[in-house]
């Protein structure tokens, strides 16, 4: 009997179905694709039955097709280099054209480049045969492009297509910052090849701020890092690492604290991403290499700039008028805003008090003086007893629950005869403790003159920043934008909460669009003109 490794015929689908993650990281796939082979535009067309077409002007020839088809093969690591625009390619083994199976049934390809053309399917069918290593095409007999390029429709989407999602994602991409290349998107009921009526261009987001180029290794290590002007979005933040084109992972490299306004950038073509996952390093010691570099990088050249770009950014006499009007913003909004108390609970406070008693210790008084001790102390007992009972009373009458009492101010009464005998009489105090229900106060605050409650909560799945529900608008703490504005002191987030409000009210109440713009302004500048009015009205 012959012992043989063998491939099942379930791998291939396994491999194909789980590998990567939504119809985003799919189409992402096939624009790199796409720049890998020299397109310079791409348009993509979300159909109304959420079909998707992507189309390049790169065709294939009869050798490119076959690279195309060979799956797992290394030409691109071999060829890391395009060989018309000389770009460094994003992939590397050649498994990414099967990434489509995660969110559709099919991809139909039809290409064409100078004279030769082709057209083929490719489907969960055809994996099946793979084990046996290989599988025969279904060719399709439709006409060839007009022009030299690529058409790719993936089609029976097991999932919705989420256009804003995709532009989100999209943005993202590396490939998006290169001169040469330009991607479009549009919606469409009917598809028309290379129709780029209604398409929009997917800009990349420029984040203003402090350049600082790097070159490390010999030029092994390349890129940008920016510190950015505005607090950065948690997709923004930190440093991109890239392998190729393509970015693996984004990093601060342990200094969060430091720099959380810094992003950027940086190229290490020596490392290595994970076979079908490139969007994960492996961390071998090239990476530990790479890491050093870029650690010391941040703490000699990134750290001690950050300081010196505040001071160039902004000047002094700016920062001063900066600051004033935060501070009559943030003031206006303190005066506008009236709390209301809820009681929501309560709790135990204790309360301790030193009161004297007779001591038990042996005095300097005759022996029939001390036989007076027991009747002393019991009296005291008396006493004390009464004051529970009279400050229970009170603590009840007061609205409280008293747990354990005290004695409140007890005077002891003079039972010797004499000064000289209180003089030898011995005396220690004592603390007793009371425990009372004090009530837990909640405070919520609504704008004396609009009539808006706001109410924070916080719940990182929910998406918006905000919602408004009859008076009251509810701020949600998880947003990235409350938590940046919160980042940089009370006077931001009150502004920034002051303008959720006034948004709020201008849509309510203007929600044809223009107006609301100029009511939230109006609500603005309101705000300021009660804050100067108290001022002017103060001693």
């Amino acid at each position: 009997m012959t012992i043989a490794l063998k491939v099942h015929p379930s791998f291939f689908k396994e491999f194909a179905t789980k590998t990567w993650v939504s119809p985003a990281d799919v189409i992402k796939e096939l624009i790199e694709n796409a720049f890998d082979e020299d397109a310079t535009k791409v348009l993509i067309t979300i159909l109304d039955d959420y079909s998707v077409a992507i189309e390049d002007n790169a065709g294939m020839d009869e050798i490119e097709i076959q690279k195309f088809l060979l799956l797992g093969s290394p030409h691109k690591k071999d060829d890391s280099i395009s060989p018309k625009l000389r770009r460094v390619r994003t992939g590397r083994y050649g498994t990414g054209r099967l990434s489509f199976l995660t969110s559709f049934e099919k991809m139909k390809i039809r290409t064409r480049k100078g004279n030769y053309h082709k057209s083929f399917l490719i489907d969960t069918k055809s994996l099946d045969a793979l084990f046996t290593g290989k599988s025969d095409l279904h060719e399709t007999k439709e006409p060839g492009l007009s022009r030299d390029g690529t058409e790719i429709i993936v089609s029976d989407a097991k999932s919705l297509v989420d256009e804003l999602r995709l532009i989100k994602e999209i943005r993202k991409l590396a490939v998006l910052r290169h001169p040469l290349f330009e991607v479009y998107i549009k919606k469409s009921t009917n598809f028309k090849e290379w129709n780029y009526s209604n398409a929009e261009l997917i800009k990349v987001p420029e984040i203003q701020g402090h350049k600082i180029p790097l070159s490390l290794d010999n030029g092994n290590i390349v890129g940008e890092i920016t510190v950015a002007r505005r607090p950065l979005t948690e997709d923004e933040k930190g440093i991109a690492v890239m392998v190729g084109g393509h970015i693996v992972m984004r990093t601060l490299f342990g200094f969060d604290n430091k720099i959380p306004k810094v992003t950027g950038f940086v190229r290490c073509d020596s490392l290595t991403s994970r076979f079908a996952d490139k969007s994960a390093i492996i961390e071998d010691k090239e990476y530990e290499r790479f890491s050093t570099n870029l650690k010391k990088f941040i703490n000699d050249t990134v750290i001690p700039s950050l300081s010196l770009y505040e001071d160039v950014l902004v000047t002094r006499e700016e920062s001063k008028i900066y600051k004033q009007i935060d501070k009559v913003l943030g003031q206006a909004v303190i005066e506008t805003l009236e709390p209301y108390e809820e009681i929501e609970g309560y709790e135990i406070v204790e309360t301790k008090k030193i009161v004297s008693k007779p001591s038990n210790k042996p005095s300097s008084l005759p022996a029939e003086d001390n036989l007076f001790d027991k009747s002393i102390d019991d009296e005291y007992n008396d006493i004390t007893r009464n004051e529970i009972k009279r400050s229970r009373n009170t603590v009840s009458e007061n609205g409280g629950n008293l747990q354990t009492a005290t004695i409140a101010d007890t005077t002891l009464p003079n039972y010797l005869s004499s000064e000289q005998d209180v003089e030898n009489r011995n005396y220690e105090n004592v603390t007793v403790t009371t425990q009372i229900r004090k009530p837990l106060i909640k405070k919520t605050f609504a704008l004396k003159k609009i009539g808006y409650k706001i109410i924070p909560y916080e719940d990182e799945s929910d998406s918006r920043y905000s919602f408004v529900s009859e008076n009251v608008v509810f701020v949600n703490k998880a947003n990235p934008t409350y938590k940046a504005e919160s980042s940089r002191g009370d006077e931001f987030l009150l502004r920034h909460i002051m303008n959720i409000v006034a948004q709020a009210v201008a849509e309510s109440r203007h929600p044809e669009g223009k107006e609301a713009l100029e009511l939230q302004n109006r609500l603005v500048s309101e705000a300021i003109r009660i804050h100067d009015t108290f001022l002017s009205k103060a001693p």
